[in-house]
């Protein structure tokens, strides 16, 4: 599962035709309300264009989010990774998203194998985040830099 960026976010549009090129099954998650879990819903090759998510085969969810109009579910626990934005990561995995929970709420539905990667630029990793009990850690915050295995599974 991937997101659609918002302001600041990076747009992991590159790893998204990557992947739909490999005949990889992408979804992005759907927002009914402002306090429901996110749905996954798939993403069909169509949806992008050259340079990103074609509006015209989209809409706005409840957080205001591009998803695609055609709202195919998925199952959560069919995902096989989840790739997160944050506004910072710490190098064990923490993320600090934008304070309503949309991703923690997700992120604890979600059986312990499926992959929790955070995708941020390299500045906004930082030594430490301060975290609270129902923060969901990342398994791996990748950068344009490293890969920083903060929780991976096995370790």
């Amino acid at each position: 599962m991937v997101y659609v960026p918002i302001r600041g976010e990076i747009d992991p549009i590159f790893a998204n035709r990557w992947a739909i090129s490999h005949d990889w099954h992408l979804a992005v998650g759907r927002a009914t309300s402002r306090t429901s879990v996110l749905q996954p819903v798939a993403v069909e090759p169509a949806d992008l264009g050259p340079d990103g998510w074609l509006r015209d085969r989209c809409e706005t969810d409840a957080w205001d989010m591009l998803v695609p109009r055609n709202h195919v579910p998925i199952r959560a626990a069919s995902l096989t990774a989840v790739v997160v934005p944050g506004l910072a990561f710490d190098r064990r995995g923490h993320r600090l998203g934008r304070g309503a929970g949309v991703y923690d709420r997700f992120l604890a539905t979600l059986p312990p194998n499926v992959l929790r990667i955070g995708l941020a630029p390299a500045a906004l990793v930082v030594p430490e985040l301060p975290t609270e009990p129902h923060d969901v850690p990342m398994h791996f915050v990748v950068t344009e830099r490293e890969v920083i295995a903060a929780n991976a599974p096995g370790r």
